[in-house]
């Protein structure tokens, strides 16, 4: 009798597990969630910066004896003055109305001007005020100019109306291109000040250690021409970055099989890829014994490609394998721009074949992959237009409701070290490549952002003040980016 009662238990349980395996077998939502990643680095083409000697620490630059070739113009009541005991300049208000007035600096005239360079214009400034400025405040810009004297374009610094009596350092950056259809002939340094002085004939806006550098300078639509003013380099710094997110991935338990690697390193200077001068890897292309497993190299990393894999509809790509419970990673690290469309919206670039996906084909691409939750890093310039930083493409990012978006930049550049031949010994991403340390150390997506977002390079190259350059920016439609790391549970 007993045996009569326990055969149909048994067969009752042996039918259930069978329906639960079956269930987990052609019902993809129910399967245990994978871990997925998807790292592209399209590009490895870096130009070295150079500095202006003749300009810099010169008495133009140092403000040494007086105002050298500096002009001022300025409303009735702004007073341009010098201090010979702090060598610097400044503009003084004669009362307390409003003040627009500068310094220009003709840097064509003086100076040796580059088409395709990109500047960088850093000046220390002092608001010798006890009541912050009512108005713009005290900025600087680069004043692109054609050749009837018309302003092409004036590139601003952030504005600041009181520096806490403190010296402090601001900058601008501008790109000398004529994609605006109106030839850029010449080029003047602007040291403002505008607004309403509360102190009148008190108050003082001092400006002293004019620095100028020209940057990395890449032809985004075509790398090659014009010819770069400095040698081009094919340098770690991209594919540093992606391989530091490979490695991070792989050492928190994702599986090749799930990580799928686009890495652009052809003609590499020396052969080898590193991300840290001090660890024990000099070639992180190989770790140990183990190599890292690239599933797309060098010319086969296009923009045609990259659509492919992130298309759900294509049979076979890497977004049509992601499941519905799976968590899913987009990395990315290039060069962009927000030129190429000619409409400000934001581009990202394939020196495979020089080609591009727009932030409208990466979002109609992206909204279509269904996973319970999904991570998206853009590090390039421009990146936060990706993410919607201007509103270009509406609420649409917003409507991702599973979906954490982190970019390098804002509407602005972003910056990397070349290789790791550097104060700071590593090549990559001055915001991703921290912000992927701290993810690796087990910190929180939150705090492993705020790190990278304070993060101020060992002795930096220009741009002296990145933070104030590139502004990394996160927007978290999920609410976890307080409790997500790689040993949250679930994990990250």
């Amino acid at each position: 009798m007993r045996w009569k009662i326990v055969i149909p238990i048994i067969a009752v349980v042996l039918v259930a597990v069978l329906v639960i395996a079956l269930l987990l077998i052609f019902l993809p939502g129910l399967k245990a969630a994978e871990r997925k990643a998807i790292i592209v680095c399209s590009a490895n083409d870096f130009y070295d910066t150079e500095t202006e000697d003749d300009f810099n620490d010169g008495p133009d630059s140092s403000f040494e004896g007086g105002f050298g070739n500096w002009d001022f113009d300025g409303t009735a009541n702004s007073i341009p003055l010098f201090d010979p005991v702090n060598e610097s300049i400044f503009i003084q208000p004669s009362d307390d109305n409003l003040v627009i007035a500068n310094f220009s600096y003709n840097w064509s005239k003086f100076q040796n001007f580059y088409e395709y360079a990109l500047y960088n214009m850093s000046t220390k400034v002092f608001i010798d005020s006890d009541i912050p400025i009512q108005g713009e405040g005290v900025r600087i810009g680069l004043q692109w100019i054609n050749s009837t004297g018309e302003t092409v374009r004036l590139d601003w610094s952030n504005s600041y109306n009181s520096t806490l009596n403190n010296w402090f350092e601001i900058n601008v950056v501008g790109f000398c291109n004529n994609e605006t259809n109106k030839e850029i002939t010449d080029l003047k340094l602007v040291l403002a000040a505008e607004g309403i002085f509360a102190g009148g004939g008190s108050d003082r806006m001092y400006y002293d250690d004019v620095i100028m550098d020209r940057l990395i300078s890449v032809n985004v639509t075509n790398p090659t021409h014009p010819p770069p003013t400095s040698a081009k380099k094919d340098s770690d710094g991209f594919p540093a970055q992606a391989l530091q997110v490979y490695w991070v991935l792989k050492n928190h338990g994702y599986t090749d099989e799930n990580i799928f690697l686009m890495l652009y390193y052809k003609n590499d200077v020396d052969g080898i890829i590193d991300i840290n001068a001090s660890d024990a890897y000099p070639n992180d292309l190989i770790h140990g014994t183990e190599p890292a497993i690239i599933d797309v190299a060098n010319d086969s990393v296009t923009a045609t490609r990259f659509k492919q894999e992130l298309n759900v509809s294509v049979s076979g790509s890497f977004a049509s394998k992601v499941k519905q419970n799976d968590y899913f990673i987009i990395f990315m690290c290039d060069h962009g721009s927000n030129k190429i469309i000619g409409d400000g919206n934001a581009t990202f670039h394939f020196e495979a074949d020089n080609s591009w996906i727009t932030e409208f084909e990466f979002y109609n691409l992206v909204k279509n992959i269904e996973c319970a939750r999904m991570m998206i890093n853009v590090d390039s310039c421009f990146s936060g237009n990706f993410l919607n930083e201007n509103q270009n493409i509406g609420s649409s990012w917003y409507n991702i409701p599973n979906c954490i978006m982190i970019s390098a930049a804002s509407n602005v550049f972003s910056w990397y070290w070349i290789n790791s031949q550097n104060p700071d010994g590593f090549a990559g991403s001055w915001f991703f490549h921290w912000f992927w340390e701290q993810l690796n150390e087990g910190q929180t997506i939150n705090t492993a952002f705020h790190f990278a977002l304070n993060y101020f390079p060992s002795l930096p190259p220009p741009p002296r003040n990145v933070l104030m350059i590139q502004s990394p920016l996160m927007h978290d439609n999920i609410g976890i980016v307080n409790t997500l790391s790689f040993n949250s549970v679930p994990p990250l």
